[in-house]
């Protein structure tokens, strides 16, 4: 980087001067503000923000009059001076690779404070509530719609000839719902797992007592006692409802589908024949008749998920609200000091609407 040097004081560019520019592309510079705090380690100051344009910073390379313009539509380098085509974009090209290239030091520096500042809550959780539950509506849709049904033949070739084999539609039909229905269930405890961690700073989130990494990390059941909690007999009838239903439906397909106590995915040698580990129990595993998932299963587990929201927004009504905006979600003192104001005025709406215009105008860049 000792090419760099700041500008000149009080020496404006000579406007008069050709002047060229390269776009850096995303893939390379995805954090822009990382190629800033670059320059500015070096002693090359920015400025910003004004009409679409997040920030810019001056300086000379090799001489020359430069800038890195974070703009609405892109991070733009540009060099002024009696240069040829040619001449230009060599030296674009070489600014550019180097202070990719010093994105490397910028982030080491940073790394060592990030897990600290992290767990005093000086973070900012990207919302992606929506998408998740895009994905959990699009499986539920599926696994009760009738008219999801796989085509109910196969069909091959073998050395006494070709073969045909009809299955009941039926069958074919409960073995998708099946599928669906694992699925709906894993995009919805994706989703739940999400939304208790967004909860945290609209409940009791306290920095100097929770561990936020660890908290992240947390099982569904952990996160759900820690921010559900359990002195409510209806949360506690909840969670263990839940609990049985990824027993039995989702954990044996995130485990290579293996259940627990391998009921019914292991067989043992016995003098009477091979026979499954869990013998009678079998009656209890999706293994059991085919994969298949009954209506009453299906309506069953996503009227279960239904009572977990409608409690969810009879007791974390503002978090709900706040995440339902689809927001990212601070969890800084100063957040969470505004969150505790508003709330007690009853009025978060109003501090949603202040957010999400703040939020609308540094995405266009509207300063």
């Amino acid at each position: 980087m000792r090419d760099f040097k700041a500008a000149p004081r009080g020496k404006e560019p000579d406007y008069d001067l050709p002047s060229f520019m390269a776009t850096v592309p995303l893939e390379e510079a995805p954090i822009p503000v990382l190629l800033r705090h670059a320059l500015n380690l070096i002693g090359i100051d920015h400025t910003g923000p004004g009409e679409k344009v997040a920030w810019w910073a001056t300086f000379a390379y090799k001489g020359y009059a430069c800038s890195l313009v974070h703009q609405k539509f892109g991070l733009r380098l540009r060099i002024r001076g009696n240069l040829t085509d040619a001449q230009a974009n060599s030296l674009l090209s070489e600014m550019q690779e180097k202070l990719v290239s010093a994105v490397a030091t910028v982030e080491g520096l940073l790394i060592t404070r990030t897990r600290d500042t992290l767990n005093a809550g000086d973070v900012t959780v990207v919302n992606q509530e929506r998408q998740l539950r895009r994905a959990y509506s699009y499986f539920r849709e599926r696994a009760t719609d009738p008219d999801v049904v796989a085509d109910v033949s196969d069909s091959g070739k073998s050395e006494f000839g070709t073969w045909t084999s009809f299955i009941l539609g039926k069958n074919i039909m409960a073995m998708n719902s099946f599928h669906d229905l694992v699925a709906a269930i894993s995009a919805f405890l994706s989703s739940l797992e999400h939304e208790l961690v967004l909860a945290l700073p609209f409940l009791d989130f306290n920095p100097s007592i929770d561990d936020l990494t660890r908290i992240i990390g947390d099982t569904w059941g952990k996160k759900w006692r820690r921010v559900v909690g359990t002195s409510d007999p209806e949360a506690v009838r909840l969670r263990e409802r839940l609990a049985e239903v990824v027993e039995r439906w989702r954990n044996p397909y995130s485990h290579g589908g293996f259940e627990k106590g391998h009921s019914a995915t292991i067989y043992v040698h016995t003098p009477i024949g091979a026979l499954p580990v869990g013998l009678s129990q079998i009656r209890d595993s999706p293994l059991f008749s085919f994969h298949a998932a009954s209506e009453t299963d299906i309506e069953g587990v996503f009227a279960l998920f239904d009572e977990i929201d409608a409690y969810l927004d009879g007791t974390m009504p503002h978090a709900r609200a706040w995440i339902a905006s689809g927001l990212d979600v601070r969890f800084d003192a100063d957040f969470r000091a505004q969150v505790v104001e508003y709330e007690s005025k009853g009025n978060l709406q109003e501090l949603i609407d202040a957010h999400a215009y703040r939020a609308d105008m540094i995405a266009n860049m509207d300063f």
